[in-house]
């Protein structure tokens, strides 16, 4: 059962994720006064790239470290769980 859950959160955090990332390029896209396609593809700006790249790389370490940490409804799952055989080894 902890499992179903850990794999439901997982999926719906991985959704989180990639929305942020997209939101957060959008902003960044939103801020600049130039064009980041040009700068990056046409006129080759390697530092514009990695500043870009920091950021997605950032906001994935947040979400990975969001997924990673147990959540409040996971471990409710687990005690509800182990309550559940506990009280079956009784009987």
């Amino acid at each position: 059962m902890t499992l179903v859950f850990g794999i439901g959160e997982t999926v719906i955090y991985s959704l989180v994720g990639i929305v942020m990332m997209g939101v957060g390029f959008l902003i960044i896209k939103i801020f600049t006064p130039f064009s980041i396609k040009k700068e990056i593809e046409d006129d080759q700006n390697t530092s514009l790239g990695i500043i870009i790249g920091s950021i997605i790389l950032g906001i994935s370490i947040i979400v990975a470290a969001v997924i990673s940490s147990p959540s409040t409804l996971s471990r409710s799952a687990g005690a509800a769980a182990t309550s559940v055989i506990q009280t079956q080894n009784q009987k």
